[in-house]
């Protein structure tokens, strides 16, 4: 049986209508969210878009990605873009015809209201910006957009000290409740900022799966090949879907605020052909399509972790003059004090999951950095040199000499 990996944790975070405590409750989505606007369907979009580019990059590989994480790291980040770098930032993210300021206030009312303590399960989110003073000039308008909107602190580092490193990582392992122990490994001499998200999501199912239930079975790799790995089991009543040659099952969580939903083909096929076909139209119908079932359900415990610097990817994606120190325009957030010009340097993401009989826990982390490029080369004529003072067109000489001795 060939279980679609990728699809359960892109859609895993899903809002749901209801509230007692099955497999069987109504977990189709709401659709009126109050203000936030158009961010859930910009994020499922973004999603279906990196997870086919990172499976066309390393396919039969396990994915693994926060949507939510880095779509608020670009959300804070296209605040100081301008020009042709917001527009292509606001088009990998599927925003037409919308402003950074009203993405702020949106994405604002969705993280409120996803934090909302409601009982069990837990998403907590935390986001910041570390910067070197002697290294950047930052704007005001825009450490105050972050602690408006993001609740982000601008936060001062020595980047020449090499315990910064230690102390971003210790921010990120206090912010993903210690599951995530570095997303840096050093910084350059010409790292300016590091603008970071971190979230952190655990919770029980809903219904629980018996461990004693729990067996090993094979699972079918990609390749004509099999592993043999513990199965969680589950007889009883589910939330099921078919549409459109897959099947689904969500599995809620307890007090039916999340869910997690598994995803596969009906028959087998390659996964980058299926995934082509997986469009939001099709999962939207899916999630429309859900309905109570008898079933027996087996998936795999799960214990993932991925990461990658995404700069090739969104680079893939249309997003191209933000890591270009050539044509990047990030001049809204500040003035650079050790070189020309600001552009995105790196886009790193990290991300983990665990899911068994008991429930799933998972976080993540997104950081992306600003940088400049070194001074122009410094030719400096501090010693004996010879001058010309030439006709251009004819490239006669006017004058020629030796300075030895400028005094």
């Amino acid at each position: 049986m060939k279980f679609f990996i990728t699809a359960l944790l892109i859609t895993g975070l899903t809002f749901m209508v209801g509230c007692e405590s099955s497999d069987t409750m109504d977990s189709r989505p709401v659709h009126h969210i109050g203000d936030a606007g158009d961010i859930p369907e910009m994020n499922r979009a973004l999603a279906a878009d990196l997870i086919i580019d990172l499976e066309g990059e390393k396919p039969g590989e396990n994915i693994l990605i926060s949507p939510l994480s880095i779509q608020i790291a670009l959300q804070m980040a296209l605040n100081v873009a301008e020009g042709n770098t917001l527009d292509e930032m606001l088009n990998v993210l599927h925003c037409t015809n919308c402003s950074p300021g009203k993405l702020n206030r949106d994405m604002k009312s969705l993280i409120n209201w996803m934090t909302a303590k409601s009982g069990k399960p837990n998403l907590t989110l935390a986001n910041i910006f570390f910067y070197d003073d002697k290294r950047l000039r930052l704007e005001e308008d825009f450490s105050r957009m972050l602690k408006d909107y993001f609740e982000a602190p601008s936060v001062i580092y020595n980047f020449h000290d090499e315990a910064t490193v230690d102390m971003i990582n210790s921010w990120v392992y206090d912010h993903t409740s210690e599951k995530i122990d570095e997303i840096i490994e050093e910084i350059d001499d010409y790292d300016l900022a590091l603008l970071i998200n971190a979230l952190h999501f655990q919770a029980d199912w809903s219904q629980g799966f018996d461990p004693n239930l729990t067996s090993d079975d094979l699972f079918s790799v990609e390749g004509d090949r099999d592993v043999m790995v513990p199965f969680v089991t589950g007889d009883r009543d589910f939330m099921v879907s078919r549409s459109g040659g897959s099947v689904m099952v969500d599995l809620p969580f307890r007090d039916s605020t999340f869910s997690l939903s598994l995803v596969k083909s009906e028959e087998p096929q390659p996964m980058g052909e299926w995934l082509q076909q997986m469009d939001l139209f099709h999962q939207d119908g899916l999630y429309q399509n859900l309905s109570q079932q008898r079933a027996m359900v087996r998936f795999p415990k799960l214990n993932l972790e991925w990461e990658a610097d995404m700069v090739e990817t969104f680079e893939n994606l249309g997003m191209v003059d933000a890591f270009s120190e050539y044509n990047a325009n990030f001049d809204k957030l500040g003035e650079p004090l050790i070189g020309p010009v600001i552009y995105i340097n790196q886009l790193k993401h990290k991300s983990v999951l665990e899911v068994d009989e008991k429930g799933a826990e998972g976080a993540a982390v997104t950081s992306i950095g600003f940088g400049t490029t070194s001074l122009p080369p410094a030719i400096v004529f501090n010693r004996p040199f010879v001058i010309q003072l030439r006709h251009i067109p004819t490239n006669t000489l006017v004058f020629k000499g030796i300075v030895n001795n400028p005094e």
